[in-house]
């Protein structure tokens, strides 16, 4: 498996390029709620749905202005090494065909989510699916890694969802759901998929009827 390779000029370059690039690509980005509070000692994995190519931007931007944590996010591996730069941001890669791949990135995320001072992001769609918060298609490959972390992780799901209102631009709508410890999806990963879904179908309903909290946007 590739590692993630944290290199502080790649974040120099990526940084106000990326917050040019949203501004310059959408409208606004609202939130629908307030984010949770996490306790900074817990490990922490977020969970985002999976509906854009954008969507790896979407969450370190939201990890940049409200948790700032060190960020890792799970890319598939011939596609990190096709862009290879994310690397240096904190990509890390799974091939889901090879065994000794996914067992070697299941120990090399919980090594990560060890220091409560990182943040791991996984997709647990596993693939990029048109919103939907009635047809989500959940894989169940997340539940090796929570089952991989002792104690002490907390689990985050969150919802995107691009809307066109007005504006030429869309806007990007994100919501939190409420986090869950990991101990609690060991022993019924059910209630992880049922609270993934039900914040996608508050999001839909907050972006139905335009209810924000804020504009990360509009942040000083």
């Amino acid at each position: 498996m590739i590692k993630a390779d944290h290199k502080h000029w790649a974040r120099l370059i990526f940084d106000p390029y990326i917050k040019n690039q949203l501004k310059k690509s959408f409208c606004n980005f609202y939130l629908v709620n307030e984010p949770p509070i996490i306790d900074d000692q817990k490990s922490l994995i977020i969970t985002p749905n999976h509906i854009s190519w954008w969507d790896g931007f979407f969450i370190d931007f939201i990890n940049k202005n409200i948790f700032n944590r060190k960020f890792y996010i799970m890319m598939l591996e011939h596609q990190l090494k096709r862009y290879w730069f994310f690397n240096k941001l904190g990509a890390y890669s799974i091939a889901p065909d090879k065994s000794i791949s996914i067992k070697e990135t299941i120990k090399y995320t919980a090594s990560v989510v060890t220091d409560s001072n990182n943040v791991a992001i996984i997709y647990p769609q596993g693939e990029i699916e048109t919103f939907n918060s009635k047809s989500v298609n959940l894989k169940r490959g997340l539940k090796l890694f929570i089952n991989s972390i002792e104690n002490n992780l907390v689990v985050l799901p969150v919802g995107f969802k691009l809307q066109f209102y007005e504006e030429k631009l869309p806007e990007v709508i994100c919501r939190f759901g409420q986090p869950i410890e990991g101990q609690t999806i060991k022993e019924d990963y059910n209630i992880y998929e049922k609270e993934f879904l039900n914040n996608l179908g508050l999001l839909e309903e907050c972006s139905f009827e335009r209810k924000f909290t804020k504009d990360l946007f509009d942040k000083k």
